[in-house]
């Protein structure tokens, strides 16, 4: 039965499974919550496996992680069968799309695709003035903005570092990058500290920083890659919220939707703050300030569920339909609409590449999930699927 299970979840991955091993499958799962559990895992495993090797940034780090997940679930022969079933997959799914797809796409009609969002962010600078970053004479524009663009990455930028003089008290000169929906966005502070941006997210910040602080303010979803320095905090602020560090890495997540403000630390470490409350947080551990008492809870979390998105892939462990889609409309610039409101509790795991076509991540989740996703144009209906 073993085999049989790997034989479902290769298919699923690759996209070939048919209509008679997809009830076979779903009269399997159906048989104990144990059964859907495990094939979900392991086509989580797969294709996580999948973006990986297929990446060239960060592949043995992130297998490392991959391993490291398995191990933990106390699997001894699942990493020996998830890189041959990756493996499967990967070779077949290449072949097949060499040799099929021209002659599907000829006999099939093609539905409208919605395409993944991007990079695309706007600059605004202290007097006001809106800088699109994906402009093609970007570097002649910001280089009066005290920033360049960097040679190997097109329209990402990089602020001057440079040598103040801390004798003479200058008023710092602020600036917001904002990333729309369907957006998203990577440059590098005057200290040399990483921001990655996620859709519908805006970080306002000093071109240089000067004091005995590194201030910057955040609104929706931040990645910070913080560079060590001892004498001066960086401390991010989100309303009445701040997150102290000297030198390390979390993600802090302020969308309106959320449960709160949320800060994940991936290393070093952090002082969360609301007004009298306060907790310091270890690396694998999420802080959540509660929006209306400013209480804060931290637990034990996954990292990856909440930081894959700067991997380009967005990963989901037992998460709710209504949840995801909170996300997916952000970075897919669509509306969804639920016809049952049951669909909602509908829960998901998987790895989704974050750059795929809208449609072929909803085809992914509509295979475990007994829902049915309706595109047309901008809005998307869930309806409930009976087997």
């Amino acid at each position: 039965m073993n085999d049989k299970i790997w034989q479902w979840i290769g298919d699923y991955c690759s996209g070939l499974m048919d209509k008679s091993e997809e009830q076979e499958l779903r009269a399997w799962m159906d048989e104990a919550e144990e059964n859907k559990l495990f094939f979900m895992e392991g086509v989580k495993m797969v294709l996580e496996y999948q973006v990986v090797t297929r990446s060239d940034k960060n592949a043995s780090d992130s297998l490392k992680h991959v391993r490291e997940k398995i191990k933990a679930r106390g699997r001894r022969q699942l990493w020996i069968q998830i890189t041959a079933v990756a493996s499967v997959v990967i070779l077949f799914a290449l072949s097949f799309a060499f040799f099929y797809m021209p002659e599907l796409e000829r006999e099939s009609p093609v539905s409208a695709k919605v395409h993944a969002g991007g990079m695309k962010a706007t600059l605004i600078v202290a007097n006001g003035i809106q800088v699109d970053l994906m402009q093609d004479n970007l570097q002649d524009v910001v280089r009066q903005y005290g920033a360049t663009v960097l040679e190997d990455k097109k329209n990402e930028l990089r602020y001057d570092n440079v040598e103040v003089n801390e004798e003479i008290e200058e008023k710092p000169v602020y600036h917001t990058i904002s990333t729309p929906v369907g957006g998203e966005y990577h440059f590098t502070l005057a200290d040399g500290t990483m921001v990655w941006l996620n859709s519908s997210s805006r970080l306002t910040f000093p071109t240089r920083f000067t004091g005995d602080a590194r201030e910057v303010l955040v609104e929706g979803e931040v990645y910070f890659g913080v560079q060590h320095d001892e004498s001066k905090p960086f401390i991010v602020r989100v309303n009445d919220v701040s997150v102290r560090v000297l030198g390390t890495e979390f993600c802090i997540s302020a969308y309106p939707e959320n449960e709160g403000v949320m800060t994940t630390l991936v290393r070093g470490a952090v002082q969360v703050t609301s007004g009298n409350n306060q907790v310091v947080l270890k690396p694998g551990y999420q802080a959540v300030v509660d929006q209306y008492s400013g209480a804060i809870s931290q637990r034990a979390v996954e990292l990856s569920l909440y930081t894959s998105w700067v991997r380009g892939i967005f990963e989901y462990e037992n998460m709710e339909l209504n949840d995801i889609m909170v996300q997916l409309a952000r970075w897919y610039d669509v509306q969804f609409t639920f016809s049952a409101s049951e669909c909602k509790e509908r829960r998901f795991t998987g790895v989704i590449r974050k750059y795929e076509d809208l449609n072929d991540v909803l085809d992914m989740i509509e295979k475990t999930t007994n829902v049915k996703f309706i595109i047309n144009g901008k809005n998307v209906t869930i309806t409930s699927v009976t087997r």
